[in-house]
């Protein structure tokens, strides 16, 4: 009889399905070059990113506001950590 272990067995099926992602993708796209620019389409990628946050994030507020109700936080912050300093 052998010895199942569940989670050895499933850290194997997302490792292989991450790799396979990854291979599946770069036979897609391609493996960037130098000369393609790659730093500034990643460069404009994450300012379009940040901007599409800032949209979404002052649209969240107006709508929590709108609901009546506040949003709970699910953890401490640093400031609720450290000490006070006086």
């Amino acid at each position: 009889m052998s010895n199942f272990n569940f989670f050895e067995w499933m850290r194997n099926g997302v490792k292989s399905a991450v790799l396979l992602g990854v291979s599946d993708a770069v036979e897609e796209i391609g493996m960037p070059t130098e000369a393609d620019g790659s730093d500034n389409n990643i460069l404009g990628f994450m300012q379009n990113a940040k901007a599409q946050q800032k949209l979404t994030n002052s649209s969240s507020t107006t709508n929590s506001s709108t609901r009546g109700g506040t949003r709970k936080r699910l953890g401490r912050s640093l400031k609720d950590i450290e000490p006070s300093t006086k």
